[in-house]
């Protein structure tokens, strides 16, 4: 019979996003995780397998974590703008945390390992499909909802406001402050005016 697990399996997830946010995953080493996580080696590896096996469950909870504000935003925005306003607004959130780096665990990993890591980037490619499809969700309605907006084209603004929000946050991490991050948000939804 196996050991019982002193911990939560999320919390630990939860405190490895933060430590790879920091220092990068490549930077992180192993005795940095066992401290700041709190738990023993064994325990880390017994239940992670090893820091990369680490990192792909931190990429796949910090992607659902995502995925499922994302869905609560769809289903509480009172309109489309206000919907393509709130998924920004998540997104300069996570570049503003106390006590963290300027930018996201997803678009940091990205730049981190760039194509060179095909499991890392399946899922930061699927958590950028989650972001694309809640915003081409509400063009679809901006669409449906006003005949000034019929004939816009979807894939075009689609692509141009995610592009818009990855650029803004890749700029958090070169020292852009949080209200130009809000103006930069202001200009660029007025195109769904």
């Amino acid at each position: 019979m196996g050991r019982k697990k002193n911990f939560i399996e999320e919390d630990i997830l939860d405190r490895s996003i933060v430590l790879f946010q920091q220092l990068g995953y490549h930077a992180t080493s192993p005795e940095e995780l066992v401290n700041h996580l709190k738990i023993s080696r064994s325990s880390l590896y017994a239940t992670f397998g090893d820091k990369r096996g680490l990192l792909i469950r931190a990429l796949h909870r910090y992607s659902k974590l995502t995925t499922d504000a994302l869905e609560q935003i769809k289903r509480s925005a009172k309109n489309p703008r206000e919907g393509i306003s709130k998924i920004f607004d998540l997104a300069v959130k996570g570049c503003y945390q106390p006590g963290m780096p300027n930018g996201c665990f997803l678009v940091n990993s990205i730049i981190e390992f760039g194509p060179h890591d095909e499991q890392a980037l399946q899922i930061i490619q699927q958590s950028y499909n989650d972001s694309r499809y809640a915003i081409f969700h509400f063009l679809e309605m901006l669409k449906n909802s006003s005949p000034s907006h019929s004939d816009i084209d979807m894939e075009t603004i689609t692509d141009y406001l995610v592009n818009t929000m990855s650029g803004m946050v890749v700029s958090t991490k070169a020292g852009m402050d949080e209200e130009a991050c809000r103006k930069m948000i202001e200009q660029t939804l007025s195109i769904l005016k």
